[in-house]
């Protein structure tokens, strides 16, 4: 896939403070990026410098290989930000067509209606916004980013004040939308982000600490081969010593099986001679597999909070 977005050494100060310090990452076209970094690390001013909002200090943001200043970027780029821009006072419908038009949509009425179903809007359409629960004002403020068909959305934690139907729900909306929209998403609930994300950025303090595909940054933090096994309740595990230094960690326990974690100081793939090992020894080897670094472990160690 081609990189729809680059940012290249970005940078963004106040007086007496760096918020965003040589931030550079991209995002390949059609995919759904994950952005991830505790309260302060830089996300949203990241984001709003992504999306025009601010201007950048130093460094330079390309979409479709252009820089952004010299693009009408206010229709390439849809945006939910953490605090959504609502009207209180306007009902859901009237506030989403007074979107389209800003942004001089065609079929505004056509378009309105696909967004509010495709939301689960209908019911409170005629709702003043204010009266609305924080889980249906997340949901107008994620129609607003949607309802001028911007090819790239900024997503700034849209699951947030959700209950947890609608969770799964929104969950389903995004993967959809990204067969059509190139997305970048930042939450703080890291399982959300194994399932949608194809690749990741954790920033950290206005740096970034790593960016990439999520397989190749579990591979990097890897600190050695990491298998789960079962053996028979009550059977006890064989002296693992030729295969090196081997941590071993019982997980948990049942009447059938014994389950462990072997951390070993290699990362030589030895299952298949540990499948022997275990049957010359009489241990009987329930189960076998791979484990990887859990997204929850790496986040915590680059955001230094172990």
């Amino acid at each position: 896939m081609d990189k729809i977005l680059v940012v290249d050494s970005v940078s963004k100060e106040y007086p007496g403070r760096v918020a965003v310090k040589n931030v550079s990452f991209s995002v390949k076209s059609g995919s759904i990026h994950g952005f991830l970094g505790p309260n302060g690390a830089g996300k949203s001013t990241t984001m709003r410098m992504i999306a025009g909002l601010l201007p950048v200090s130093s460094g330079r943001i390309e979409l479709n290989g252009r820089p952004i200043e010299e693009q009408e970027i206010s229709k390439l780029i849809g945006m939910l930000p953490e605090n959504p821009p609502l009207y209180l006072d306007m009902t859901v419908r009237d506030y989403i067509k007074y979107v389209a038009r800003l942004h001089q949509q065609n079929d505004i009425n056509s378009r309105v209606d696909k967004i509010l179903s495709d939301l689960s809007l209908q019911e409170v359409s005629h709702r003043l916004i204010g009266n609305l629960s924080k889980g249906y004002k997340q949901r107008v403020g994620l129609a607003q980013a949607l309802v001028y068909d911007a090819p790239f959305i900024i997503l700034d934690e849209p699951t947030n004040g959700l209950d947890p139907q609608s969770v799964v729900e929104l969950r389903e909306f995004i993967k959809k939308l990204s067969l059509q929209k190139t997305i970048l998403f930042s939450t703080h609930i890291l399982s959300e982000v194994e399932q949608l994300c194809d690749e990741i950025t954790i920033i950290h303090k206005g740096e970034v600490k790593a960016s990439g595909p999520m397989d190749e940054i579990r591979r990097i933090f890897k600190k050695g081969l990491t298998l789960s096994i079962g053996v028979s309740s009550g059977q006890k595990l064989p002296d693992l010593s030729p295969f090196g230094d081997v941590h071993a960690q019982l997980v948990s326990q049942d009447s059938v099986e014994d389950t462990y974690q072997l951390i070993f100081s290699s990362e030589e793939d030895v299952r298949k001679e540990l499948g022997r090992y275990f049957y010359e020894k009489g241990v009987d080897l329930l189960t076998l597999g791979l484990e990887a670094p859990e997204l929850e472990d790496i986040f915590l160690q680059m955001t230094e909070k172990q």
